[in-house]
């Protein structure tokens, strides 16, 4: 296995960690919580970090885009929304772009 794809792969995995950390805190704390703790990520950096998730990039990763489109759903996007504003609202646009 070539060293690219292995580092990919623990990628992958480390990235995979934090989406179900971060969906399980979407999914159990109150959005005035999630807005504390939100409060002071820089929403440019989660867009252009965002940008480099290309589904051939995920594929590399080792992540499978069929089984996140099982796992994130419509009412995660909205909660999302809630908490971030309108910046939330771009962040669930390229969500939902990244999963068709």
């Amino acid at each position: 296995m070539p060293d690219g794809s292995l580092f990919d792969r623990i990628d992958g995995r480390i990235a995979k960690k934090k989406l179900e950390k971060a969906l399980e805190m979407l999914r159990s704390e109150s959005p005035q919580e999630l807005r504390r703790k939100l409060g002071n990520i820089d929403r440019d950096e989660i867009l252009a970090k965002m940008s480099e998730y290309t589904p051939a990039r995920l594929r590399q990763m080792g992540i499978n885009i069929d089984e996140l489109k099982g796992t994130i759903t419509e009412r995660d996007l909205q909660k999302l929304i809630q908490v971030l504003g309108p910046d939330g609202a771009i962040i669930a646009q390229r969500i939902r772009q990244m999963l068709q």
